[in-house]
Parts: C-alpha cells; structure tokens; sequence
C-alpha cells in the first residue's frame, strides 16, 4: 500500500514584547523571549510563521503595532497557532487576554505559552479555554447586572438618561427646558391636534416625518421617563399638557386603526 502523505506541519506566529522599564531585566529580554519561544517551536515541530516584536510597549493596551499587524494575520488565517514567552506579554488584562483569546479561536488560531501550562491545542488546554470563556461569560453577565441596576436606581429617582429631546437641553447634568425649541414642540402638537398633516408641518419645521412621529409619542415630553416597557415620573419640565399629548395619540390611533381597516 502505497504510505500516506506527512500531516502539514502547524504554523506558528510568536509574538515577543518587552516594555521600557523591563528591557534591563534578566531573561525577558526580546531576544531571550525569541530563542526561547524558537526553541519550543523546533520541539513541537511547529514552522515558524514571523516573530511579531513590540519593544518599547508597555502590556496596558492592545494598540502596539506589531499586535495589531498579528491580529490582521490572524484574521487573514495565515497561521494556526500563536506562541508567547509568557501570558503577560501578551496582556496584562485579564479582559483583554480573553477577548483576544476568544477572537482568536474564531479564526481557529491557538494559543500557547512557554511557561504556563495552558495550550489550546491540547485537549487539556482546550477546557481551560473554556473555562475562561465560562468566567469570562459570567463577568460580562454581572457587568451587565451592575449596570441595569444603576440604571434602573437613577430612572427610579426620576432621573433622564438618554440624550436630550427637541425641546430640552442639559444644564448641570439635569434636563431643562429650552425655550425657543419648546415652542416648535408646542406648535407641533396644537397643528396635529387642529388635524394638520404631517408632510405641512415637516415643511414648515424642516423635520424628516419619521422624526414628527416619534416626537409626537414622546412621553418625555409629559415629564415622564420610558424604560424597560414602563413608565416613570421624571424630575424634568413638562413642555406638553397631557391632555394634549393624549389627544395627539388617540387622533394617531384612529388613523392607524383606519389604514389597518383599508389594508384587511
């Protein structure tokens, strides 16, 4: 029988940083992470793809040059494994190191190191990465938590969080009423409660329809705040009288109810 073919040997990107204050140090030197990091590569049989070298860039961010040009390579798939001397001169966040972790394995990219017994191209190394995604997963999850809280404390006092409407402005953080655009939210109202259609008060107002529309159903403007479905008292200024705002609205409803009869 005829022998089979030799597997591809695996490509392998190294990436070497040092920052300015660590150059003087023993044995992280660019050079020694380099031989170090060639040495293991000619263990594993791996072909060396480029050395990616960041002298001189501290491990704080992701915007190093020879980084960002590994990251263009990877996404190019133009190696499949990535070696580094040790997880610090990669990222020195925890965040950073997993979300690049987690890109890389997209593109099918592994990640290993010298000196820590994490390689994505074991089975072993390979749970661990899933292991960081799950705490990775769950960091993000109480982020999010965390901030919905904050959020959802601040709506509760009555507090507007989302950029200021025609109409209003900030003034030491609060909404306030600006007086020259409340009078066009005013007049918009009154001409839709007369009956006037959309397109003649979008010429006169030089205001996209789309934008009249969500104006005229914007609560905010009854000094209430919208979030999540309900709805709260706001600490901000009234421009409209509610009763004009809910005349808008049903007069609304009974078009849409209309168009909604024609289209059946």
């Amino acid at each position: 029988m005829p022998k089979s073919k030799e597997e591809k040997p695996l490509s392998c990107a190294i990436y070497v940083r040092v920052s300015t204050e660590e150059q003087a140090k023993e044995g992280i030197s660019i050079k020694a992470q380099t031989d170090r990091c060639k040495a293991f590569c000619k263990a594993r049989g791996w072909e060396i793809y480029k050395v990616y070298k960041d002298p001189g860039f501290s491990a704080a961010t992701l915007d190093r040059p020879a980084l960002q040009l590994l990251i263009a390579d990877a996404e190019a798939k133009r190696f499949d494994v990535l070696l580094v001397y040790k997880f610090d001169r990669f990222s020195r966040k925890v965040k950073d190191l997993i979300d690049i972790l987690e890109y890389l394995k997209e593109k099918e990219v592994n990640f290993t190191s010298v000196t820590e017994q994490i390689d994505t191209t074991s089975a072993m190394g390979e749970a661990f990465f899933h292991m960081i995604g799950v705490f990775a997963q769950l960091e993000r999850g109480m982020v999010k938590e965390r901030v919905e809280l904050a959020f959802g404390k601040k709506i509760e006092s009555g507090e507007y969080l989302n950029r200021a409407p025609l109409g209003y402005i900030y003034k030491n953080r609060k909404l306030t009423i600006n007086t020259e655009e409340s009078s066009k939210v005013k007049e918009i109202f009154n001409m839709r409660a007369n009956g006037v259609h959309y397109k003649e008060i979008s010429d006169k107002f030089s205001i996209p329809v789309s934008t009249l529309y969500e104006i005229l159903r914007n609560q905010t403007y009854i000094g209430k705040i919208k979030y999540k479905g309900q709805l709260y008292k706001g600490n901000h200024p009234a421009i409209i009288d509610e009763d004009l705002f809910n005349k808008v609205n049903n007069i609304e409803k009974s078009v849409h109810k209309t168009l909604d009869g024609y289209q059946k």
